[in-house]
């Protein structure tokens, strides 16, 4: 009984404490763009840092990956997905946006997993879930099109951009759900991905003419990017571990965890203050995080999605 209850509740406490790490990250990225640290810059050292953080723990762990052209195509997808775009797309919109207004802009991630996992068969359509998602979108409607939610009305377009990079962590989730091998793990997939991130970012950062290297020993950005870069690792690595077990849109509500942390960070670093308008967007996401929560029974099938998959390729 008990441990049937521990089964349960353990996704629970991995999606709590990545939520907790990834909405610190977005003012750490305030700090370090606002410090005058590059946004490509910033994302190359993340995967950089993050990758060998990794290697180290596969070393430690005797941690082996079968190569194989799936392999190579999966961490390709998640070096795109969920690497270069969102990190790209947060850093440029960091220096434009409140740390605890950008971490609202990941609501997107379960509600466009949703959408994309009905017509594919992975979810059921339910109507409260279907609420919680309505839910969802109206926090985003909120901050954006009241005229007085924002100090600054110029940060909309910004805000639509990081919006951009919680699209490809939806299609991300999707990706690994179903073709990410149950066996294979999550830790070597994610190391891969930051090393493939880093071969196709620094040849766009050279090209824009950002600096790559670092002060050393690290000044207030290089603590940031040393802080994101090991949330980047253990976070992002427990992120992919969750949506193994639990599937992708129960993965994806890690997003509203995040948005809370995000908001208070956001206020306990640079003493960030709301408008009523923000706040019941947290609100609408809190109405919506209870009711686009999958039950127990439709959590635990939600694991088997990418063996459905398989299944339905093979008949």
């Amino acid at each position: 009984m008990i441990w049937n209850t521990l089964r349960f509740l353990f996704p629970w406490f991995l999606i709590l404490g990545m939520g907790v790490a990834w909405g610190l990250s977005f003012s750490l990225a305030k700090v370090a763009v606002n410090h005058g640290t590059a946004p490509l810059t910033l994302t190359v050292w993340q995967s950089i840092i993050a990758g060998i953080l990794l290697l180290v723990l596969m070393f430690l762990r005797k941690i082996r990956l079968p190569f194989s052209k799936n392999l190579l195509w999966l961490c390709l997808v998640i070096a795109i997905c969920g690497f270069i775009i969102p990190g790209v797309s947060l850093y440029y919109a960091a220096p434009h946006v409140q740390a605890g207004v950008l971490s609202i802009t990941v609501t997107l991630v379960p509600i466009l997993t949703y959408a994309i996992s009905i017509p594919f068969g992975f979810e059921k359509p339910e109507f409260k879930r279907i609420l919680g998602l309505v839910f969802g979108t109206l926090a985003i409607l909120l901050i954006v099109i009241p005229e007085n939610s924002l100090p600054e009305p110029e940060a909309v377009p910004w805000i639509l951009l990081s919006c951009l990079g919680s699209a490809f962590y939806s299609l991300e989730g999707i990706v690994i759900a179903t073709k990410m091998p149950e066996k294979l793990n999550p830790i070597g997939v994610a190391c891969i991905g930051n090393f493939l991130a880093v071969i196709f970012l620094l040849p766009l950062l050279y090209g824009s003419g950002q600096q790559m290297s670092l002060n050393w020993p690290p000044d207030t950005a290089g603590l940031a990017i040393f802080g994101i870069s090991f949330i980047s690792a253990i976070a992002y690595t427990l992120y992919i571990y969750v949506i193994k077990i639990t599937g992708p849109l129960f993965a994806s509500q890690s997003a509203y965890v995040v948005t809370l942390a995000g908001v208070f960070w956001g206020m306990a670093i640079f003493e960030e203050e709301h408008s009523v308008w923000v706040w019941a967007s947290l609100l609408s996401m809190m109405a919506g995080l209870a009711l686009v929560t999958p039950r127990r029974k439709s959590a635990e099938l939600s694991s088997s999605v990418g063996l459905g998959l398989e299944n339905k390729n093979s008949s």
